[in-house]
């Protein structure tokens, strides 16, 4: 694996071992190890679910696509409930660079928290040297989404970095937001932002197309609704 990839998983595993009430979420084990083989190219996909105080579901994937294709992918889904951003975060490397690398806190209303909002802007977000262009669906991003193609070494720890401080701006919002009754209209309409999020990282058709290679199109398809992008 990529050693950026490699840091990149065992920060965001470290912060997810600190969650109050963290919990393993049930997966089929036909899903949490996944190999396929095909024209002598391998493909590996670990699944790792997890649940915990105002997150109804947390993701952490690791796929490996012979020695082409890695990539760490993340979300944390909010408890509804909860006035809390969806943390997601994705690094793909390509032989030995990265070629793409995204963070954000994306929201699950209009805008994202006013006191989030203000501690994202007081952020010293490194200038980067080569921006990424967000596909048409990008706008359930917030304004603060990081999309790059890291150019150097120090580029890749500034990224790191940079995941590091929008968990941790996640985590000191959940200690200090209260939890919404079940039915709200605010629990509510919270959710149908999430709906609205995964409906639209289902339009990604690099993810799809890859799953298809290898499995099949019904695979894929079910795939990404029952695993990457279920609501």
């Amino acid at each position: 694996m990529n050693p950026l990839l490699i840091e990149a998983f065992e920060l965001i595993k470290n912060r997810i071992n600190s969650l109050t009430d963290l919990e393993p979420l049930y997966i089929d084990p036909n899903l949490s190890k996944i190999y396929s083989n095909i024209n002598k190219e391998e493909l590996f996909i670990l699944n790792e679910f997890y649940q915990a105080k105002g997150f109804r579901k947390i993701h952490l994937e690791v796929a490996t696509l012979g020695k082409s294709l890695q990539i760490l992918h993340c979300v944390f889904f909010p408890d509804p409930c909860y006035e809390l951003p969806i943390f997601g975060a994705d690094l793909v490397a390509n032989s030995n660079n990265i070629s793409a690398a995204i963070v954000d806190l994306s929201p699950v209303g209009n805008h994202l928290p006013d006191p989030l909002i203000s501690q994202m802007r007081s952020l010293n977000v490194p200038k980067f040297n080569e921006p990424g262009k967000l596909p048409e669906w990008g706008f359930i991003f917030s304004p603060y989404v990081c999309f790059i193609r890291p150019v150097d070494f120090l580029e890749e720890k500034l990224f790191l970095e940079l995941i590091d401080q929008y968990l941790s701006l996640l985590l000191s919002l959940l200690v200090r937001v209260g939890e919404d009754e079940i039915n709200s209209l605010d629990t509510m309409d919270r959710l149908n932002y999430q709906k609205r999020y995964c409906l639209n990282q289902k339009l990604n058709d690099k993810t799809r197309g890859i799953l298809t290679k290898f499995f099949g199109s019904s695979w894929a398809d079910e795939y990404i609704n029952k695993i990457l992008f279920e609501c």
